[in-house]
């Protein structure tokens, strides 16, 4: 138990421990990363920006029964995490599109791109976020924050905010319901699942944001026709495990067949 207790108090194990590959372990795993009343980031750090995008070309992006909203918005961001409950400081960068499902507001994820496996494996698995490996930047100088994003050797995002006065609340990235959609792997039946989590702000400014928004075969962003940024904001916060992932629906093998370059390249 000594090394199960010392990898779930720290998160990280030593360099010489090496899994035993026992029920017990995997529990104390499980029960560190998923546990609703610890943190499972600190200090993560948002540069996000509220930008208009072509409805017709979004609609198509998204699962039957999800539609966009009627203001036909996206909130774009690139993430930095400085600590994780599970072995793992990364960036992260991605389009999640403001939706209906029915009578629902919701958060749908067709892109996202982080900088370490580690954080790729149980996004895609679990939450139904398409995650891939892309190359992330991320710098603070005082007041400003730069942000660049590449894959494949083609510059997809880049993000610049120059950071303003404190703002009491903004829309949320991570804590709001979504509909995503996971079992695109394998025999499993594709379905769309919402769930959410748990924030706790630390640091909410508002931000002057610039972007600049690039495409490729694998990663067409430019496709959803990205206007100027409607509101930009620079965000701390602290995140907790919230609602778990629960079914809403099924998903059709036509959006699978569709989508299959976006998140399968």
């Amino acid at each position: 138990m000594a090394v199960i207790a010392a990898i779930s108090e720290s998160g990280v194990p030593g360099v010489d421990i090496r899994p035993r590959f026992t029920f017990r372990e995997a529990l104390a795993d499980l029960r560190r990363r998923d546990d609703p009343k610890r943190d499972k980031y600190r200090d993560a750090k948002f540069l996000s920006a509220v930008v208009p995008v072509d409805r017709d070309a979004a609609n198509r992006w998204l699962p039957g029964g999800v539609r966009m909203g009627e203001d036909s918005t996206a909130t774009i961001f690139v993430a930095d995490y400085p600590w994780t409950n599970f072995n793992c400081v990364y960036r992260e960068a991605a389009v999640f599109l403001n939706v209906k499902h029915g009578p629902f507001r919701a958060a749908h994820c067709p892109w996202i791109v982080v900088d370490n496996d580690a954080a790729l494996i149980p996004g895609r698995d679990m939450l139904g976020f398409p995650k891939k490996i892309a190359e992330i930047e991320w710098a603070e100088d005082g007041e400003q924050v730069e942000a660049v994003v590449r894959r494949r050797g083609v510059e997809l995002l880049r993000m610049s905010g120059g950071l303003g006065d404190p703002v009491e609340s903004v829309q949320p990235i991570f804590n709001q319901p979504f509909r995503n959609v996971i079992g695109t792997v394998g025999l499993t039946l594709p379905r769309l699942v919402t769930f959410s989590t748990n924030d706790e702000p630390l640091e909410i400014r508002s931000a002057r944001v610039s972007l600049k928004v690039g495409g490729s075969y694998t990663d067409p962003l430019d496709l959803l026709g990205f206007g100027d940024p409607l509101t930009g904001n620079f965000r701390r916060v602290n995140m907790r495990v919230g609602r778990i992932p629960m079914p809403v629906g099924l998903v059709s093998p036509t959006f699978l067949m569709r989508m299959h370059p976006l998140r399968a390249s």
